[in-house]
C-alpha cells in the first residue's frame, strides 16, 4: 500500500457554512427587487396564494416561483400554512406601495444602481465613491434632476419611518422653529410637525433638490408648517432665527473636518440654548458591530466620502465644537438620536 493511500483523512476545523451564507446572501436583495417589481406582496396581500397560483398570476413558470417564494419565506417576507403563502408585517409596512412606509424608493434605486464587484473594488482602492462611476455624486444630482429625484425618493423612503421613531422618542418639545440640513424630500418635517403642533421646519437643500422638496411638501399638505432654503451648507452660512439644528443621516456622508465644519457652522447659528440633533446609525466602540452599522459604512465607501461614526467620536466631534449636554437615544431599528446644546 502506498504512503499516500495510508494518510489518514483531514476534515477542516470548522465547517464553511459561514461562506454558504455570505455566498448565498447576494442573492437575497435582488430577490427582493424582482418580487417587489413582479408585484408578489401586493398580490399576496389581497389573498394568500399557492406556488401554482402564484406562477399562474405572475406568469412564472413553476421552478422559478418555487425558488422565489422559497427565498422570500425564508428571509421572514413571507409566510406558509397548508401550502399557501401570506405576507408578513415587516412585508405589510414596507412591501405594498400603499403604504406610506413604502420602501420603494430604495428597491428601485438600487435595481437600477447595483453594486458590482468592479465597483466596489475601485471604491476600496480609490477611497473614492463610485456609485456614479467617476462623477461626484452631489455633482450629479445637480446636473441630472432625474438622478437627483430618484436619489431624493430613496431618502424619502429610507428617512419615513425612522423619523416617525425619533418625532416620538427623541425630545423636541424645547423647539419651535428647525432648520434640517439636507433635508431632502422633508421626510422628517413631516414626522417632527405632525408629532409638534407648534413646531415649524425649514428644509436647506440644493436647488434642485428644494423643488422636489416642495411636491412633496404640497403632497403632504403642510406648506403652512414646512418651507424650503435653497444653498450650499458648505459654502453659506447658515441661516439664522432657529432654535435647532438638525442632520438626518448627513454626518455619515462626510469626513471628520467636513463635520466639524457643518457642526461649527451650526453652533455659530444658533442662540445660546438651541439645540443640535443628529440623527444616524451608529458603529460600536470597536467599529465591528452591529453588521448592518459595518455594512453601511462600506457603502457610505461606495456612495460618498463618509463613514458611519461611533457615539464617542461624534460626543468628541460635537465637544470640541463647543456643544455640551450631550445625550443618545434610540429611536427606530438601529437608527440612534445624538442631541446637544449651545451653552
Amino acid at each position: 500500500m502506498s504512503e499516500q493511500q495510508t494518510k489518514k483523512l483531514s476534515i477542516p476545523t470548522c465547517d464553511d457554512r459561514l461562506l454558504w451564507e455570505t455566498w448565498m446572501s447576494m442573492f437575497h436583495f435582488p430577490t427582493l427587487t424582482v418580487a417587489d417589481e413582479l408585484g408578489l406582496f401586493t398580490l399576496l396581500e389581497k389573498s394568500p396564494a399557492t406556488a401554482d397560483e402564484v406562477a399562474q398570476s405572475l406568469d412564472l413558470g413553476h421552478r422559478s416561483t418555487e425558488a422565489l417564494l422559497g427565498v422570500m419565506t425564508s428571509l421572514g417576507y413571507l409566510v406558509q400554512q397548508n401550502e399557501k403563502f401570506a405576507i408578513t408585517e415587516v412585508s405589510r409596512n414596507f412591501l405594498l406601495p400603499q403604504s406610506p412606509f413604502y420602501w420603494g424608493g430604495i428597491l428601485h434605486l438600487m435595481r437600477s444602481t447595483p453594486l458590482s464587484h468592479a465597483s466596489l473594488l475601485t471604491a476600496l482602492r480609490n477611497d473614492k465613491s463610485t456609485i456614479y462611476e467617476d462623477k461626484d455624486i452631489w455633482e450629479t444630482h445637480e446636473l441630472e434632476p432625474e438622478q437627483a429625484k430618484a436619489f431624493t425618493s430613496h431618502m424619502h423612503s429610507q428617512t419615513v419611518s425612522p423619523a416617525v421613531g425619533a418625532a416620538i422618542r427623541g425630545d423636541f418639545t424645547s423647539v419651535k422653529r428647525l432648520l434640517d440640513v439636507g433635508g431632502g424630500s422633508g421626510a422628517f418635517c413631516f414626522a417632527l410637525a405632525q408629532h409638534y403642533p407648534d413646531l415649524r421646519c425649514t428644509i436647506l437643500e440644493l436647488p434642485v433638490v428644494c423643488k422636489i422638496a416642495d411636491k412633496y411638501i404640497a403632497a403632504a399638505g403642510l406648506q403652512a408648517r414646512i418651507d424650503t432654503k435653497a444653498g450650499n451648507f458648505f459654502t453659506d452660512p447658515f441661516p439664522s432665527g432657529y432654535d435647532a439644528i438638525l442632520f438626518g443621516n448627513i454626518f455619515h456622508d462626510w469626513g471628520r473636518e467636513k463635520c466639524l465644519h457643518l457642526a461649527r457652522s451650526s453652533f455659530a447659528a444658533l442662540p445660546k440654548g438651541g439645540k443640535i440633533y443628529l440623527h444616524e446609525i451608529l458603529l460600536s466602540d470597536t467599529k465591528d458591530s452591529p453588521l448592518v452599522a459595518t455594512a453601511f459604512s462600506l457603502c457610505m465607501v461606495w456612495v460618498t466620502e463618509g463613514k458611519q461614526f461611533t457615539a464617542r467620536e461624534i460626543q468628541q466631534l460635537l465637544t470640541e465644537c463647543g456643544f455640551v449636554d450631550i445625550s443618545i437615544t434610540p429611536t427606530y431599528g438601529y437608527y440612534s438620536l445624538i442631541s446637544a446644546t449651545k451653552p
